[in-house]
């Protein structure tokens, strides 16, 4: 988010990012320094933002977590006063500003997690735009393809019993219903044959 001085600038465009969930905002200062940035929920071509210690506690500016007040919605948040918000930067995504301990303040990060930060980190008010994203029904077997390979997930994963028998220990079989041979293996099976439930106790439902 840039240096910590009292700045203005006007957004100047919203743009889709194909790597990224949110849209961003493009913002130039008067002070000739120019970011990119997410997008708050609100945000509008022409919008004035303030950051600094004289800006008011309204959505899209930039202020220090001291100044926030509890139940505050919070994005782009800063882990170490002026690294620039590395964290809560994905659509509809916000931290909420619990309370404040001397000269840290706790806050809910969206995984329910509370870390105590500096009061001089810095954030932006309001909540990152393109809520609903995750939302959006995938149509089309290659869309899910793309989003299991960018996150380096084994897709689409075939059941053992559907397999055949050189490729699994449970597949083969004239139906393929159900796995060929028993689920439970030894500890102590060796590479290709410790698949199913290992060393397992008991199985089934407990009654």
């Amino acid at each position: 988010m840039g240096k910590t001085e009292d700045k203005t600038g006007v957004v100047m465009s919203l743009e889709r990012d194909a790597i990224r969930s949110a849209p961003l905002a493009f913002i130039e200062f008067t002070n000739g320094e120019k970011l990119w940035v997410p997008a708050s929920k609100d945000m509008y071509v022409g919008q004035k933002i303030l950051a600094g210690g004289k800006a008011p506690l309204s959505e899209g500016n930039w202020v220090e977590l001291g100044r926030l007040r509890e139940g505050q919605k919070v994005f782009c948040l800063e882990l170490r006063p002026g690294d620039g918000g590395r964290v809560v930067r994905t659509a509809g995504n916000a931290a909420t500003v619990l309370s404040r301990e001397g000269d840290n303040i706790k806050v809910k990060m969206p995984s329910g997690k509370v870390k105590v930060l500096d009061a001089r980190c810095r954030a932006i008010i309001g909540t990152v735009a393109g809520m609903g994203t995750k939302e959006k029904p995938i149509l089309r077997a290659g869309s899910q393809f793309h989003i299991k390979k960018a996150k380096h997930a084994y897709w689409p994963r075939v059941s053992a019993s559907a397999m055949n028998a050189f490729e699994h220990p449970f597949g083969g079989g004239r139906k393929h219903g159900h796995a060929s041979k028993p689920q439970t293996s030894s500890r102590r099976a060796p590479r290709g044959r410790k698949v199913g439930y290992i060393a397992a106790r008991r199985t089934g439902k407990r009654r």
